[in-house]
């Protein structure tokens, strides 16, 4: 008999994603609502947009359910144990950067990630890996702070002045 990871329907899958997807689009409803989710006499208030835009995600997540419940797929979501390896080479990754973000901020996350993967993954020399990495947080940088004036997470350099992000 197979592990269980690879008796895993692709219904299943969906399932569950449009539980998870389903809380989340209620939570920022929620948020929404108590941030002031209508107009104002000066516009839109502070949670109008996001509430529209968890709406819209509710109702595409319900219509996932809808599609995957009407004609169920039962195919095996992972055909051979070598996709799991392959997602967690991509999504443990992930979770351990997204952890690292409240100290490492957006952009130097953002390098690492790059470095990382196009060094380990991508298979790119080290010189190249590490262009892409200082590359992609420059311009991310230049584009969101410095041109549109967006905040992002900043990193604990920031917060001392050592560094600009």
């Amino acid at each position: 008999m197979p592990p269980v990871i690879l008796r895993l329907t692709q219904s299943a899958v969906e399932t569950a994603i449009v539980v998870v997807l389903l809380a989340l689009g209620g939570l920022i409803v929620y948020d929404s609502v108590q941030l002031g989710s209508g107009w104002g006499q000066q516009g839109p208030q502070p949670g109008f947009f996001p509430f529209i835009l968890a709406l819209m995600m509710l109702a595409g997540t319900l219509a996932v359910l809808l599609m995957s419940v009407r004609k169920p797929d039962r195919q095996p979501f992972f055909q051979v144990s070598q996709e799991v390896v392959d997602l967690l080479k991509v999504g443990l990754p992930i979770v351990a950067l997204v952890a690292a973000m409240p100290w490492t901020g957006l952009y130097i996350t953002s390098g690492l990630y790059m470095t990382f993967f196009m060094a380990w993954y991508g298979k790119f020399r080290w010189y190249q890996a590490l262009a892409g990495g200082l590359a992609l947080p420059t311009i991310l940088w230049l584009f969101l702070r410095v041109g549109f004036n967006i905040a992002m997470p900043m990193s604990i350099f920031y917060r001392t002045g050592a560094l600009p992000f």
